[in-house]
Formats: C-alpha cells, structure tokens, sequence
C-alpha cells in the first residue's frame, strides 16, 4: 500500500498532523494490541490446566514454559491455580481497554485539532489572498471546502494512521497463529493475500466517486448560497418550481455518488467475511484429520482467527476511506495552494499617518486577470487632501475600480500611484488601510446590534466616539428609536431598517475610527429622493467639520454638483475635471447627464 511511505507522511504533515501525534497514536496501539494478544494466548495455558486437571508436574513435562510460568506466581507469592490465570488473562484485556481508551480520546483530539487549524487556515488564506483571487473564487465553493471538505479531508489524513493500527494487530495476530501452527498460518497467509486483491476494482472506483462527491458538494454549496440570498427575487421572478427542480437535481447527484460509495464500501466488506471464515473451516478440517493438533491449540487458533476477521475487514476499509477522500484533501490542498500563489504582497516599509497633501495617479492603467482590454487607461489625476472629490460617469467606466487602486485593493497594470509624493506601493499595508474607510453602494451588515456594527469601524471605540459618529452620520436619532437603542440586533443586512438608514448606519461605521479618507462608492444609488437629500446634506457636515478628504462615486449629479473637484470618467479615459460650473459650459457627458438629470 503507496500509504505507508514519506509522501503521505509529508502531506499530512504540511496539513497539521505532527510526527509526534503519528507515533503517539502508533504506540498507544501497539501497547493495547500486545496486552490483547497476551490476554487471548493466555487461553492457550488455561486450556492445558483444563485438560490436564491442575496436574503441574503433568503441565511442566508438557512445556517447559510453565515452569517459568509457576516461578513467576510463586515470586509473587500467589497459587499457580485457574482463577489466578482467569485474573491474569482478564487484566491483559482490561489493560488492552485502557489503553484503547487513551487512543480513542487523543485521536478525536488530534482529529478536531488539525478541523479546526485547517479550517483557521483556509479562512485566514483567503483573507490574506488578494482581491483577483476574492473575484474567481464563488462563496459557496469556499463554504463547502471549510464545512464539508475540511472533514473529510482530516478523516482522510487519520485513516492512514488507524490502518497502521490496525496493521500492528494484525501482525500480532498472525504472530500467535504463527506460534500455533507456522504451516497453516504461512498457507492462511498467502491465500489471505491474494484473497485481498478481490475487492481492488472497488477502491480504485471509490478513489473516483470520491472526486465526483466533492465536485456535486461543491456545486451544491455555491447552488444554495446565491438562492438563500435571494429569496425575494426568486419568488418575484416566478422560477420557484425551476429552482426547486434544481435543487432536487443537484441533491439527486449528491445522493447517487453517496450511495454508489456506500456500495463500494459494503462490496469490499462482505468479500472478505466469507474468506476469513472459509480458513478456519479448512484449518478445523485438517487439524482434526492430518496435523493432530491438540484440541486447547485448535480452539485458540479459531478464536484468534475470528478476532482476525474484523481487522482484516478494517484494514480494507480505511484503505477504501484513503481512496475514497483523496478529492477532500486534493481540494484543500488546491485551495491553499491557489491562496498562497494570490497571497496579498505587503512590499512597503513606510508608515502612512495621515494624508498632508494629495493624491496623485499618473498614466495610471489597470487591466484585469485575462481581459482583453484595459478597465482604465492612461488616468492623471490629483485629489488634494481636504477636499470633497466626485467621481462620474456612466456605468462600467471603471469607477469602481480606480477606487480599488487607492487602498491597492488591485494594483495598477500600468503607471504610479503616489500619496504625498510617496509611491502607495512603499507604505505598508495596514498603515495605508488605516487611514482610509469605505463606504459601500450596499451597506454590508452583519448580524448582531447597532453597536457592534458600528465598532466594526474601530475596535474598542469609547461609548462618546460611538455616539459622536452616529451624530455626524445622521443616524443617532433614528437608533435611539429602535426597541433597544444600540443594543438592537439588526440581523443579516438589517433588512428591518430602510435604505436610508442602513446607508447612515454604515456611514457612522465608517466615521467612528476618525480616518483621513473617506470612500463612498454611489452611496445614495439606493435612496429615495428625501434619504438621498440628507445623506447629501450629512457629506456637507462631515466635510465642514471634519479634515477628512472625502471621494464619492455618483450616479445622481444633484447629490455631488458643489464638491471641490468632479472627475469625469467615461470608458475608463479621464474625460474632464473641475467644478460643477465648469463642466456645465463643456459639451460632455457631464453636461449631458446633468441636462437629462434635471429634466
């Protein structure tokens, strides 16, 4: 078996499974199976004193074994008699139990350790990983490698230790026949051997249903996460039977590679049932007809070579969980691979503290992974530090992504991003995030209160800095309404609160840490015309009385007509900057825009 060798040892070792906790596991085993195999050998002399009635002279002329035996009981000042051997052999097993007991406890431990690190670790990779890799990797396919695959893949590292245990018993089964009689145990052997090619098709068939299970899992998980956020909109669109027969489809496939696995499974366990069973009948034949074997030696073989039955059965089966979760552990090790290949790279060593002067792009162009042309091309532009900026334009012009610029949320494929004269690339990145808060066009609320989602902002923010922010955002009043003021819990995307005030409760989120930019892409896309007019009004209070430099995306000209500076972005080119009256007088899409807007 291709298990036992450096390869899996190495793989499960970059995965969390110590060398320490292998030989750990190994050891406990080995004490436990020893203990069993000198409680069932001890049948061997309980028989003999049967049959010979107690008679130690009888016993000792029989094998010389009992002599050392009888010394032993008398050192220790205890009757060579049957209870004394009973006992004897009983605590051999208890021992076996104990010792069980141990393995069993710290293989679940070691199991849910390794969960949980992996799990700690697939999180924390994509967290780290930047945001190309965010944009191809569906939510539901990194759901079901954290919930489901990480599982599986963590059974599938431990099978191949429990194989070894199993192994060790093995051997010390066969080690007692062996002592019983070496030429059925050589003949059982190699019979067992060659029986034990049977069921091979079978796991190399789990090897694949394996791979298609993950694959049907996967598919499912990114099936459920869209739908489960949708609920409206699949009600509205009238396509609840097709989603209903999707879903049916898709657990259908779960269900078929499940069951098909199962079957393997039940094929290789029952196939060798039969054969176990099928050597002691010939065994029995001819130790009764051929070998003359005494009949104490005859019972043990069979007791131990129907013990051996379930080992044989388990050694096959967790080779089958080796093969049949391979895909679990090709995923995770997939996954991480792919994150540490698009891990975020930290290349500054300057600290940002605030922004002095301004902002400035230059030929500045950004082309995404395996697109055919640039988002943005050849972008000049400065945004001095103090000032309210909009940015404009019709939609796919790339405003959204030069905001990603700012923050190196993607770098440039082309040109320099410089903050107070300083390439952004040599700050550090926690520096450069600290002084910026965003402001998405959908507020993302997790669950949990008021409270927490604002402190999402700034951890560990006095309950003044809390108040202070819901104040400049406009949402104090409103909270103070809600049943429980702060501590209401708002549940997922605080659906019970109206656009406005979800928008207002995500802007004081962005407030409270007090940072020097401020990025608001389209945040008033959403709003009705009274919420989009405080909103409007709440900017112009945070502008007049703070020292943030603050940049907008906008859709609706009315909202950011009086900003310092608008820049017009049309087909990822810099159209035009300048002032709202400016612009107005030029014969361009902001021109344009504001004329329709206003009709």
């Amino acid at each position: 078996m291709r298990f036992l060798n450096f390869n899996w040892l190495s793989r499960a070792y970059n995965l969390g499974l110590s060398f320490r906790e292998v030989a750990a596991l190994i050891v406990l085993s080995l004490i436990a199976t020893v203990t069993e195999v000198f409680g069932i050998g001890m049948f061997l002399p309980i028989f003999q004193f049967i049959r010979l009635e107690g008679d130690l002279d009888a016993l000792v002329s029989n094998s010389s074994l009992w002599q050392y035996a009888i010394n032993t009981f008398s050192y220790f000042r205890i009757e060579t008699s049957l209870v004394a051997l009973l006992i004897l052999s009983f605590s051999f097993f208890i021992g076996r139990q104990v010792f069980t007991y141990f393995r069993l406890i710290y293989s679940t431990v070691v199991r849910q350790r390794i969960m949980q690190k992996i799990r700690k670790r697939v999180f924390s990779s994509y967290i780290d990983a930047n945001t190309s890799y965010h944009d191809s990797m569906p939510v539901g396919n990194l759901v079901n490698t954290i919930t489901t695959e990480v599982n599986h893949a963590v059974i599938g590292l431990m099978a191949p230790v429990e194989l070894i245990v199993y192994i060790i018993m093995l051997i010390g089964y066969i080690s007692v026949l062996f002592i019983l009689s070496w030429e059925m145990t050589l003949i059982s052997a190699i019979i067992l051997i060659l029986a034990s090619r049977i069921p091979n098709i079978w796991i190399k068939k789990s090897a694949q249903t394996g791979r298609k299970l993950v694959n049907a899992n996967t598919i499912m998980s990114e099936f459920l996460v869209g739908r489960l956020r949708s609920p409206r909109l699949v009600r509205l669109a009238g396509t609840e039977m097709a989603e209903k027969n999707e879903f049916h489809k898709l657990t259908q496939e779960q269900r078929k590679h499940s069951v098909f696995g199962s079957i393997l499974q039940a094929r290789t366990e029952v196939s060798m049932e039969p054969i176990v069973i099928g050597l002691s009948m010939i065994f029995l034949y001819f130790a009764y007809t051929a070998m003359n074997l005494q009949i104490e030696i005859i019972g043990l073989y069979l007791v131990v070579a129907l013990r051996l039955l379930p080992i044989v059965k388990n050694i096959i089966s967790q080779w089958q969980i080796v093969q049949r979760l391979t895909g679990s552990i090709e995923v995770i090790e997939m996954r991480l691979k792919e994150m540490k290949n698009s891990f975020e790279k930290n290349t500054g060593s300057k600290k940002l503290n605030a922004l002095k002067q301004s902002i400035k792009l230059t030929n500045v162009s950004y082309r995404y992974p395996n697109g055919s042309d640039n988002t943005l091309k050849n972008i000049t532009i400065e945004i001095k530090s103090n000032e309210m900026n909009a940015i404009v334009g019709p939609s796919g012009g790339g405003k959204s992504t030069l905001i990603d610029l700012l923050p190196r949320l993607r770098l440039p494929t082309e040109g320099a991003i410089q903050i107070d004269n300083l390439d952004i690339e040599g700050y550090t990145l926690k520096s450069l995030r600290e002084n910026i808060s965003y402001v998405p066009q959908s507020p993302q609320i997790f669950n949990g209160t008021v409270s927490d989602h604002v402190l999402y902002g700034k951890v560990g923010a006095t309950n003044e800095e809390l108040q202070d922010a819901t104040r400049l955002a406009g949402a104090y009043d409103f909270i103070n309404q809600l049943p429980h003021g702060f501590d209401t819990v708002l549940g997922d995307d605080a659906i019970r609160l109206s656009g406005g005030q979800r928008q207002r409760l995500d802007l004081a989120r962005a407030l409270v840490g007090k940072k020097p930019i401020l990025i608001l892409d389209e945040p008033t896309s959403n709003l009705d015309a009274e919420s989009e007019n405080i909103f409007k009004n709440t900017m112009h209070e945070i502008h007049k009385k703070t020292n943030t430099t603050i940049i907008v995306i906008a859709h609706r000209l009315a909202s950011i007509y009086d900003s310092d500076q608008i820049i017009v972005l049309n087909n990822g080119v810099v159209e035009s900057t300048g002032v709202h009256s400016e612009l107005i007088k030029q014969n361009g899409w902001y021109s344009k825009a504001w004329k329709m807007q206003e009709s």
